[in-house]
């Protein structure tokens, strides 16, 4: 078993204090919870530590018209579910969850190593990656596990990812994970990856997020060590140059800036795997504390959510309107989609697109004619093919984790 501060010594700070410069990690110590001082100094332009991306320039590449800023530090943002209505969410509307800074690598020098439990540990440069193993192209989700947050009451600590804030569903590039792990070789006593990133935070005390996953998880053809998305090259802001992709987990197992891969024979113990990221065993009442048996959030269960129309657009009554929407699941696969135009006294199965990618959303459509003028709730509910069906409300935990309570959106109805 391997511990955080076992781990984070594999991190290649290079002078953390140098780069940061003189008197710059005063200027970093803004955020929740500080001395008025502080928050006077925290509203003043942007200090960007070197070796690191600027928040500026990251929403730069943003699509600003629908994109919105839940956090400046950590970095974080996304769009709607009406800015999703598309098969394959572009670059500029991916959302961006950081937990610490955007780290500025150069993919030249940049290596991935293995390590921990092999017969052999391995060191690869990204063109040696890309030359060593076959390529893989796939559609996947990748979704943080505070999503929807914000619906929870009492409100829950985190990030206020709105309703249907904080997932994206790309195309991924890279190379399967198990390929790599088998020219190292693992030993039959290692039973989790854990995968650690090149980024830091704004004081060198900052624990580096490290996750690990289960074996069985990292030998699914379709986790990845990733160096493009959607066509081109990882934006620096989602792991470039490498990351991992754990599609349909929560989005802190695909560990970003990807540069070691560690066997253990145990979960990781540290921050990321034991203070946060936990959900409890079992149902707790809404305002209770993390109870000491929790588990680690992995796979995201049913989720769906209504794509178009937007929230109170207008629909003309006695004509045809589609309503569009996604669903996905982490694990197995969606069985179907239902509507309901009544507050969820009856539901009406929609129509399921093709199944694409195993781990990509799948598209829902329904015909609605209205008859009646004024408000109407559009309501979507997903199944999956266990049997189990979104929740009018989620079970309430003290994090805010795994939202995928019903979508509701709200239309007028208008005369021809």
């Amino acid at each position: 078993m391997s511990s955080e501060r076992e781990l984070r010594n594999d991190l290649p700070r290079r002078g953390f204090l140098e780069r940061l410069g003189a008197g710059g990690a005063l200027a970093l110590l803004g955020g929740a919870a500080l001395p008025r001082e502080a928050l006077a100094q925290a509203a003043k332009p942007e200090v960007v530590p070197p070796g690191t991306i600027p928040n500026a320039a990251v929403l730069a590449e943003k699509d600003a018209s629908v994109f919105k800023t839940h956090s400046e530090r950590p970095l974080t943002g996304s769009v709607p579910a009406d800015a999703q209505d598309m098969d394959v969410t572009p670059n500029n509307r991916v959302f961006v969850r950081n937990n610490l800074l955007t780290p500025d690598l150069d993919a030249a020098r940049h290596q991935l190593r293995v390590t921990g439990l092999v017969d052999k540990e391995l060191a690869f440069g990204v063109e040696e990656l890309k030359r060593a193993f076959p390529v893989v192209t796939l559609q996947g989700m990748l979704e943080c596990a505070g999503s929807g947050r914000s619906s929870y009451s009492p409100q829950a600590r985190g990030t206020p990812w709105p309703p249907t804030g904080g997932m994206s569903c790309p195309q991924w590039t890279g190379v399967r994970l198990r390929d790599v792990l088998a020219a190292a070789g693992v030993k039959s006593n290692a039973v989790h990856v854990a995968g650690q990133g090149g980024d830091f935070g704004p004081v060198p005390t900052a624990a580096p997020v490290i996750r690990s996953i289960p074996m069985a998880k990292a030998m699914d053809e379709n986790t990845l060590v990733a160096w493009g998305m959607n066509d081109g090259p990882l934006p620096k802001v989602h792991g470039y140059p490498l990351r991992l992709v754990v599609p349909g987990w929560v989005g802190s197992a695909s560990t970003k800036w990807l540069q070691t891969l560690t066997l253990l024979d145990a979960p990781f113990k540290g921050t990321y795997m034991d203070n946060s990221y936990r959900v409890p065993k079992f149902p707790i009442a809404p305002g209770e504390k993390m109870p000491p048996d929790a588990l680690s959030t992995e796979a995201w269960p049913i989720k769906s959510m209504i794509t178009s129309p937007a929230p109170n657009a207008k629909v003309v009554a006695g004509r045809r309107t589609t309503v569009r929407g996604k669903a996905w699941v982490g694990t197995g696969s969606v069985d179907r989609v239902e509507i309901s135009t009544d507050e969820g006294i009856t539901w009406q199965r929609a129509r399921l697109g093709r199944q694409g990618d195993r781990y990509a959303w799948r598209t829902f459509t329904f015909d609605f004619e209205p008859e009646r003028f004024g408000y109407t709730t559009l309501l979507a509910r997903a199944w999956d093919d266990r049997g189990n069906a979104q929740p009018i409300v989620s079970a309430w935990n003290p994090l805010g984790y795994f939202w995928n309570g019903v979508h509701r959106v709200g239309v007028v109805v208008v005369p021809a």
